[in-house]
C-alpha cells in the first residue's frame, strides 16, 4: 500500500505523525519519482513552515538507521530522538511506553518548546506511532481509547491497521479507569475514616468535659459545704485526709 507522507497535526495535541523520511540517496536512479514527491527532512520541514508550523522535536521509532542522517534534523534546529520500537511488539513493551511517554512530557514541560510540534514517525508511521502517540493521550491526558484513535487517524490519513494494538488501547483505557476507581474508592474510606475518627474525639472530649464540668459541680459542692465562717480556719475534724492529696 502506498501511504502518504504526512497528513497534518493532530487535533487538540501537539503530535504530527508521519511516515520516515528518506535520505536523498534513496531516489538516485528511480527518475519515475519525481522530485516534488521525494519525502525527505528538508521537504518536511518546508512543508511544515508553509503551514506556519515549527517541529521541535522528532522521536523516531525505526529499529534502524539506516534512513536517515539524524544530523539533517539539527540542522534546522530540531531535536531528535532515537527510541528503538521493533515491529509488531510495541503493544507488549511497557518500557516503551513509558520511555516515550517521558520524552514527551520532558519536551512539553520546558517553555522553551511552547508552541513547537512533536514529530514522530516508525516505517509507515501508523501502528508503533499510532499506538505510542494514542498510549500518551489516554496516559498522561485522560482521552478516551476512541478519541485518540479518531484524532490519530484523521490527521494521517490512514487507519491503524492492526487490531491488536487497537485493542490494547481499548484495554489501557479500561485499566487506567480501574486505577482511579481504586482510588477515588479508597478516597472515601479514608476521609469516612477520618470523620468517625473526629466524631470518636468529639465524643471523648464531650464525655471528658462533663466528667470535668462534673467534678468541678462536685467541688462547687464540697466547697459549700466546708465554706462557712467556722471552719475557716480549721479542719473540721469529721473529714479524712488521703495522704496522697
Amino acid at each position: 500500500m502506498n501511504y502518504d507522507g504526512v497528513g497534518c497535526d493532530m487535533e487538540g495535541t501537539r503530535f504530527l505523525p508521519f511516515k520516515t523520511p528518506l535520505d536523498r540517496s534513496f531516489f538516485v536512479g528511480k527518475p519515475n519519482i519525481h522530485e516534488d514527491e521525494h519525502f525527505d527532512v528538508d521537504s518536511l520541514i518546508r512543508l511544515a513552515r508553509e503551514n506556519g508550523k515549527r517541529i521541535g522535536l522528532v522521536i523516531d521509532l525505526t529499529n534502524t538507521s539506516r534512513y536517515y542522517d539524524k544530523t539533517d534534523w539539527e540542522k534546522h534546529d530540531v531535536q531528535y530522538v532515537k527510541l528503538n520500537c521493533p515491529g509488531h511488539e510495541v503493544d507488549g513493551r511497557d518500557d516503551i511506553v513509558e520511555k516515550f511517554n517521558t520524552i514527551v512530557e520532558d519536551f512539553v514541560t520546558n517553555s522553551e518548546n511552547d508552541g513547537k510540534l512533536i514529530g514522530v514517525h516508525c516505517t509507515h508511521g501508523l501502528n508503533r506511532t499510532g499506538y505510542l502517540i494514542c498510549r500518551y493521550l489516554i496516559d498522561k491526558l485522560n482521552w478516551t481509547a476512541a478519541a485518540a484513535i479518531s484524532a490519530f487517524e484523521v490527521a494521517r490519513k490512514h487507519p491503524i491497521e492492526r487490531a491488536a494494538y487497537k485493542a490494547k488501547l481499548y484495554e489501557a483505557e479500561a485499566k487506567l479507569g480501574e486505577l482511579e476507581l481504586v482510588d477515588e474508592v479508597e478516597g472515601d474510606e479514608e476521609e469516612e475514616s477520618e470523620k468517625s475518627e473526629e466524631k470518636s474525639g468529639n465524643r471523648d472530649k464531650s464525655g471528658k468535659e462533663s466528667a470535668e464540668a462534673g467534678n468541678a459541680s462536685e467541688g462547687k459542692k464540697e466547697e459549700k459545704k466546708y465554706s462557712s465562717p467556722n471552719l475557716s480556719n480549721k479542719t473540721p475534724t469529721h473529714i479524712k485526709f488521703d495522704n496522697s492529696d
